[in-house]
């Protein structure tokens, strides 16, 4: 009989993270990565600026930031699968509402509306806390998950491509937004296990008090200061990746496809971490990491020559994989775990900011530039 439980304990929390590793992929790959795919074609069909679409998605990694604390505190409070109904309901309800949308006003609220939500329920903050907390060793959950998470660009990038040439952009979102709502209801039903506040209502005090002790502690300053400024770069690289091939000489398709490598690429940082650990720890493999995405905005320079965007993909897939796994991992280490949720989505605010200011400011120079080339 106890091995009868245990077994079905097991086979829960191989659901959990099966519907876990679902959202992740499926939330990343339509409302961050996609983006880089729907650009281009949307600006073509419907004559708004490339830049000002630039600055859309700098609008969603602003309310991915300022609501991924809310999100966070959920789950410790009340488990993921509230977060995860709002992502699947409201979320992708304001994706499909953007994708009928005739003015660049009206798109731009409701795509920012609908994928801004869907990140401060969906995202790593919230999936992470849940699988670690499922787990008997939450560090091995959290790289499992990021595992998953590896196939969100080399998934949604060629799909969005292709559905675009197919169906036309408005429909290519609507296709988006169905799989949005479909992985995040999924996924609330499956998390059993994993669907366990790690607190009690208000036991756990104000969320401002965690986040003031937190940010008592040096190295807790460091790391928001390094993530904001990790974040703008990799985030100005990732919005323009294809659009910078293409502008080099590669096709649109080519340069998609290549692009999405990068996903795949990402499990060349995640598959190694448990061996890098034991012999690095993670602040130095954070360093490593961080120099290797150095290493790939050398590479997307050149990209206009197949070779080159390759190594771009491949060295930005590395480091990004090895990136958004440890950056779980040394926040957990960093602070209370049974503040997890919050904290780490106080984080994905940083991110969120990090990003924004990347995307909006190079953005905002090429409206300029076309301002004056008009």
């Amino acid at each position: 009989m106890l091995q009868d439980r245990r077994y079905t304990s097991d086979r829960r929390r191989r659901t959990a993270l099966g519907g876990l590793g679902l959202v992740t992929v499926v939330a990343y790959g339509a409302c961050y990565y996609a983006f880089g795919a729907f650009i281009g074609p949307i600006s073509v069909a419907t004559g708004w600026p490339q830049g000002t679409l630039g600055v859309v998605f700098a609008g969603v990694l602003v309310l991915n930031g300022a609501l991924a604390t809310f999100g966070g505190r959920l789950v410790d409070r009340r488990g993921p699968r509230a977060p995860l109904v709002i992502a699947g309901t409201v979320g992708a309800g304001a994706m499909f509402v953007a994708s009928v949308q005739s003015s660049l006003a009206g798109f731009a609220i409701a795509y920012i509306a609908g994928c801004g939500l869907v990140g401060a329920m969906a995202y790593y903050h919230v999936t992470q806390p849940t699988a670690a907390r499922a787990a008997a060793r939450p560090e091995r959950a959290i790289v499992r998950l990021t595992i998953f998470g590896a196939f969100a660009s080399p998934v949604y990038l060629p799909l969005t491509e292709v559905l675009v040439h197919a169906i036309g952009w408005r429909s290519a979102l609507r296709v988006e937004a169905g799989t949005v709502s479909f992985a995040c209801l999924a996924a609330a039903a499956a998390v059993v296990s994993g669907d366990r506040p790690i607190g009690n209502g208000s036991a756990l005090g104000p969320v401002s008090s965690a986040l003031r002790s937190a940010w008592g502690h040096p190295d807790v300053r460091r790391w928001v200061v390094a993530v904001l400024i990790g974040t703008a770069a990799t985030d100005l690289m990732l919005t323009y990746q294809v659009a910078i091939m293409v502008a080099l000489g590669l096709s649109a398709t080519v340069a998609a496809s290549v692009a999405g490598l990068r996903g795949l690429a990402q499990l060349g940082g995640r598959l190694p971490l448990g061996a890098v650990l034991r012999h690095w720890g993670t602040r130095r493999a954070l360093v490593a990491a961080h120099l290797v995405a150095v290493a790939s905005a050398g590479a997307l320079l050149l990209s206009g020559h197949l070779w080159a965007a390759v190594t771009f993909s491949v060295l930005a897939g590395i480091s990004l994989g090895a990136i958004t796994s440890l950056q779980g991992l040394y926040t957990n280490e960093l602070i209370d775990p049974q503040h997890f949720g919050a904290l780490f989505g106080a984080l994905q605010g940083v991110i969120g900011i990090g990003g924004a200011a990347g995307s909006a400011g190079w953005s905002l120079t090429l409206v300029a530039r076309t301002a004056s080339w008009s």
